[in-house]
């Protein structure tokens, strides 16, 4: 189940060990699975995105994932630069202030396609959870 409001609207590759499960957009999705240890990828529809755990599923539990982007401050960041770029384009900006925030808008997108793409395989932030298996409570 995906954090956030953009992340639900996004869809993505859900991935068991390496076999395509399906595509997942917000809400909660519930797989059963055997005991055993698996490994869980989230991709992003950009294929070069993603982020894989790997989970111990024990006998008579369940496991619960939650999973989230680590761009929370630079999607704030690229909201704030988007509407100065608005306002730049409905209004002159004086020099060398127009200058300036070309060289800043520009300088903050070189450093966040740097930054992506050396987080790429570890892009999501995947948290397990433990919960008690809801099929056996009422045999305890």
């Amino acid at each position: 189940m995906p954090r956030g409001k953009l992340m639900s609207m996004i869809p993505h590759y859900l991935l068991i060990n390496g076999q395509l499960l399906g595509i997942i957009k917000g809400g909660e999705v519930r797989v059963n699975v055997p005991s055993g240890i698996y490994h869980v990828t989230i991709r992003s529809m950009y294929k070069f995105i993603e982020s894989t755990i790997e989970v111990y599923v024990p006998i008579n539990e369940t496991r619960r994932l939650t999973f989230g982007d680590r761009d929370r401050y630079w999607n704030w960041l690229f909201n704030i630069d988007f509407v100065l770029w608005i306002i730049k384009r409905l209004i002159h900006v004086p020099e060398p202030w127009g200058t300036i925030y070309e060289v800043l808008s520009n300088g903050f997108f070189a450093v966040w396609l740097l930054r992506i793409w050396i987080i790429r395989k570890r892009y999501f932030k995947i948290t397990e959870e433990k919960e008690k298996d809801e099929t056996n409570r009422n045999n305890q």
